[in-house]
């Protein structure tokens, strides 16, 4: 069975005429039908026809077959009545949802047009511009992707209603002869119809994979397109992943995935077989994380028994594997997807981290021998061995369970302190640990209360959670000092922009000050840590230069107190940066990629700055030029062998300083403060105002250093 695809050209070029007059004409049938079901009509109806049969004198052969074969008749009208409804119905919604997605793509296409880029009369997005300056370039592809991946959400979506509509139609008139079929009052109503029957296709499906791959056997590339076809389509719809969990059960959940992902090293030599094992997985992940957020008896045995099989390996007859990995590993490898029960999250998190202690190692076991090789990742990029990567995941997706997890005291020391994540060779070319890096994403999650991966993601005001998670990370990421691992270094730098009052208030506060909403060492250190890697380093710079601009335009009353908060932040940055400097060598400078990232970095379109501090559209318009003055200055200190140069500050901001004197200048030039001041009353003594202030704040920050 093969699910069909709605195409770009199918889809703008959509023409109702036909499917109007289906509707319009089966809007006629079914007040026909039930004008005669109800007795309502002027013509004959089976009201009376089932009245007068039950109230007749049926003698001998009739009693026993002429009543029956009547009031069966009459009832057959009644169900027909219903399915001609159902059928209207499913027309009906068809045509709404059909139009809706027709014009949620002529919108999307208009304003991927009003963006500079073309839209082809297939889908495929250009931009009208050919840029020779690579960082341009990068920049354009970046945003051409972003106009694919938004008209590609819109065709599955019509792909999806599509689907629903057309197999609830066909489920609904199936047998010619019997009329008693689905009662269809909604979109839900079809969905739930559909996605049993998807579900039960789905589960046979597996079964017969299953038995492809222990039997040896090349799997069936029609077989495995159709359930992939199946589950991008419905792995949302609650009835349809409920259905085929519990009809795989937790053991069978399992093993279906063990079966199909093999070992990675041989299924990362088959790139198209392992691209078709990416696609199953991602399904499979979302279909069940839309099933542990379903409410019923037989979930709920599905996650416990589940959770039950964590630490047991998972094997499968006739396949002979060099290690069998254990149902935590093949869970895990599932949850990179999807949003997943808060409540199965808590009791899976609590069994996977008791089975971590004891396995021993600090973390370290799932690398070493005895558990390599149990990598269940397909895509080549390689989560390893440690199922710790798919549960912090898993829970970057649900913030609230994140926030749960990092404002415990002693589950955020586990996390951050006392466990290790060390990468795994040969599989990660990068150096990196696949769980580090979600647990960086995990962690701003739980502090700020945001899915890191949506990009509709807004900033939402700090519950007390948030806030407690929040500062329960900081002290203990402080504290790491230099081993703080790499991977949360960008994450770090986002949730302190997040957090950006506290931030910039700490940051430009006197040296010394007791009133910060930070410890000013912590945040030194942190800073510094952060500052070892391009990607940190920019987020953090980013994020704050929203909140100096917030400063410049909100502080009315004391004009000049912005000036010297702007001061002594920018001094703050420059000195974490030097030191970070100052404790990295040349080889740790190369292999950081700093001349590599800034040879080609562009400050961030506006849409794709992700939810830092509540600032308004207009503050971030103005830190988007503050950005890029301060991304020519970082460019400036790099020389040609990609080492970094310390520098002061009025040099190392010097066009960074320039447009923030510009920017003040404009915000209060006219103010009674600037014309009554010669020392405010011109861009030039601006900029003189601020490189002083700058200056003041490095020695600021010196002090704090000094006094650690």
């Amino acid at each position: 069975m093969a699910v069909e695809v709605v195409s770009y050209r199918d889809l703008s070029e959509l023409k109702f005429d036909k499917l109007d007059a289906a509707v319009t004409k089966w809007k006629g049938i079914k007040k026909e039908f039930h004008d005669i079901a109800t007795g309502r009509g002027e013509g004959a109806d089976v009201v009376r026809l089932e009245s007068k049969a039950a109230a007749a004198d049926w003698t001998g052969a009739n009693a026993d077959v002429s009543k029956p074969f009547v009031v069966e008749v009459a009832r057959e009208f009644h169900d027909a009545a219903n399915e001609a409804k159902s059928i209207h119905k499913a027309m009906d919604l068809t045509r709404q949802r059909m139009h809706k997605h027709q014009s949620d793509l002529r919108r999307a296409v208009e304003d991927i047009q009003s963006d500079g880029l073309i839209v082809t009369s297939d889908g495929t997005v250009t931009d009208s511009m050919c840029y020779a300056d690579e960082a341009k370039q990068k920049l354009s592809d970046k945003k051409v992707r972003a106009a694919e991946t938004r008209i590609e959400k819109i065709l599955k979506a019509a792909a999806s209603s599509q689907h629903a509509l057309a197999d609830g139609l066909r489920l609904l008139v199936q047998d010619a002869h019997d009329f008693s079929g689905a009662d269809y009052g909604s979109y839900d109503d079809i969905r739930k119809v559909v996605g049993r029957a998807d579900a039960d296709k789905a589960a046979d499906l597996a079964k017969e994979l299953s038995r492809q791959a222990a039997n040896g056997d090349r799997i069936d590339q029609t077989k495995l397109d159709s359930f992939n076809d199946l589950a991008e389509l419905q792995h949302s719809n609650p009835v349809f992943a409920e259905r085929l969990a519990t009809k795989l059960g937790p053991k069978g959940t399992l093993e279906f995935w063990r079966m199909m992902s093999g070992d990675g090293p041989e299924i990362m030599t088959k790139s198209e077989y392992g691209r078709e094992m990416v696609r199953l997985r991602d399904n499979l992940g979302m279909t069940f994380a839309t099933a542990s957020r379903v409410k019923s008896p037989e979930m709920a045995k599905w996650k416990h028994d589940l959770i039950g099989l964590g630490g047991r390996p998972i094997a499968y007859p006739d396949m002979h594997a060099m290690h069998d990995p254990v149902g935590f590993q093949v869970m895990s490898s599932l949850m990179g997807k999807g949003k997943f029960d808060k409540d199965f999250l808590h009791d899976y998190e609590e069994k996977l981290r008791a089975f971590d202690k004891k396995i021993g190692g600090e973390g370290q076991a799932w690398s070493m021998v005895g558990w390599q090789g149990t990598d269940l990742d397909p895509s080549g990029l390689g989560r390893g061995s440690d199922p710790m990567a798919g549960l912090l995941k898993a829970a970057s997706h649900n913030p609230d369970f994140a926030t749960d997890l990092f404002k415990d005291p002693d589950t955020a020391e586990y996390y951050l302190r006392d466990r290790e994540y060390p990468p795994e060779d040969p599989y990660l070319e990068d150096g990196k640990s696949r769980a580090a890096e979600a647990l960086g994403d995990a962690l701003y999650a739980g502090g700020s209360g945001l899915n890191p991966d949506d990009p509709n993601a807004t900033y939402t005001e700090h519950l007390q959670g948030q806030n407690t998670a929040f500062h329960n990370i900081f002290d203990r990421l402080a504290a790491e000092k230099d081993d703080m691992l790499p991977e949360v270094r960008e994450s770090m730098a986002m949730l302190l922009g997040n957090h950006g009052d506290e931030t910039y208030d700490t940051m430009s506060a006197v040296a010394g000050s007791r009133d910060t909403p930070l410890d000013q060492q912590k945040l030194m250190e942190i800073s510094k840590q952060i500052s070892r890697t391009p990607e940190g380093y920019a987020a953090l710079n980013q994020a704050m230069n929203q909140s100096i601009v917030n400063d410049i335009l909100t502080e009315k009353d004391h004009p000049s107190l912005s000036a010297d908060h702007v001061g002594r932040t920018l001094g703050f940055e420059v000195q974490a940066r030097q030191q970070a400097i100052a404790d990295s060598t040349a080889a740790d400078q190369k292999a950081a990629g700093w001349k590599g990232y800034f040879g080609y970095f562009t400050v961030a379109e506006l849409s794709t700055i992700p939810p830092l501090a509540p600032v308004g559209g207009h503050i971030a318009n103005a830190a988007f030029g503050i950005s890029k003055a301060w991304t020519e200055d970082e460019q400036a200190q790099i020389a040609e062998d990609g080492a970094l140069k310390n520098k002061d500050v009025s040099f190392a901001r010097a066009n960074q300083i320039k447009e923030l004197g510009h920017l003040w200048y404009e915000v209060n030039g006219n103010s009674d403060f600037a014309q009554n001041d010669d020392e405010w009353g011109s861009e030039e003594s601006l900029e003189y105002r601020f490189d002083e202030k700058a200056n003041d704040g490095e020695k600021n920050a010196e002090r704090i250093l000094g006094a650690e």
